[in-house]
């Protein structure tokens, strides 16, 4: 028996002929959800707290009369404007200008993404942003949904299962060379890694460009054995 087409190694394989591969199928349009609720700049305190309360998002979008996102206010946000108006009463300052406004507590610009961005894009921004909920905008700007950092975990696992269901039809397809009891499919953030046993060098080799060329796939770890060795060249005759 021998291993891996890769040298004996696990590696990450994708065909240098291949076609170019999208960081994955699922976008923003498939996983958000349209919030129906904002708040303009000059919403009142006591509103845009009733709006958190309400949506139960942890953020509001802030937008202009036309729906451009023009910043965002979350429950953190109301948070320390409360405290910092009541340290202002305590100590007689008071709030110049009267009430507070959405404008004065949200956050400027927002980060935003679009509908048609990549549900792993999205995930960078969040960890990036260290954010749980994101407003979601059209070519213009204006708000057309929210996406959270939930909805993006559960959309990428459902991504992932997509995934491994693939890479195992095309590993259990009659005439692939594989040994099913042998056969092992993991995939993790897009990563796929096959263990099994194929029936010759030549069925391993055509399973693993079979598999490269999945549909939202990241990388191929490879740990495919096989029996037969038909590569090799035979006797003199």
């Amino acid at each position: 028996m021998k291993h891996s087409i890769l040298d004996g190694t696990a590696a990450d394989v994708f065909p240098a002929d291949g076609p170019a591969r999208s960081p994955g199928r699922t976008r923003v349009r498939d996983c958000m959800s349209r919030p129906g609720i904002a708040v303009t700049p000059g919403t009142d305190f006591a509103t845009v707290a009733a709006v958190l309360s309400a949506s139960r998002r942890g953020i509001v979008p802030v937008v202009t009369p036309d729906g451009t996102v023009t910043g965002v206010v979350a429950a953190s946000d109301l948070l320390a404007a409360y405290a910092d108006e009541n340290a202002g009463r305590v100590e007689g300052a008071g709030r110049a200008g009267g009430e507070l406004l959405a404008r004065d507590m949200m956050a400027t610009p927002a980060v935003t993404v679009t509908q048609d961005m990549a549900a792993t894009e999205a995930l960078a921004l969040v960890a990036e942003h260290s954010l749980h909920h994101l407003p979601v905008v059209d070519a213009d700007g204006r708000l057309i949904g929210l996406l959270s950092a939930h909805d993006l975990l559960d959309a990428l696992r459902r991504e992932d299962e997509a995934i491994r269901s693939e890479a195992l039809t095309l590993a259990l397809t009659p005439g692939s060379g594989v040994a099913p009891g042998s056969l092992h499919v993991r995939c993790e953030r897009g990563l796929v890694a096959v263990t099994g046993r194929t029936r010759t060098r030549g069925d391993a080799a055509a399973l693993i460009l079979q598999l490269a060329r999945i549909d939202g796939l990241t990388g191929l770890a490879d740990h495919l054995t096989w029996d037969l060795d038909d590569t090799e060249p035979g006797p003199p005759r």
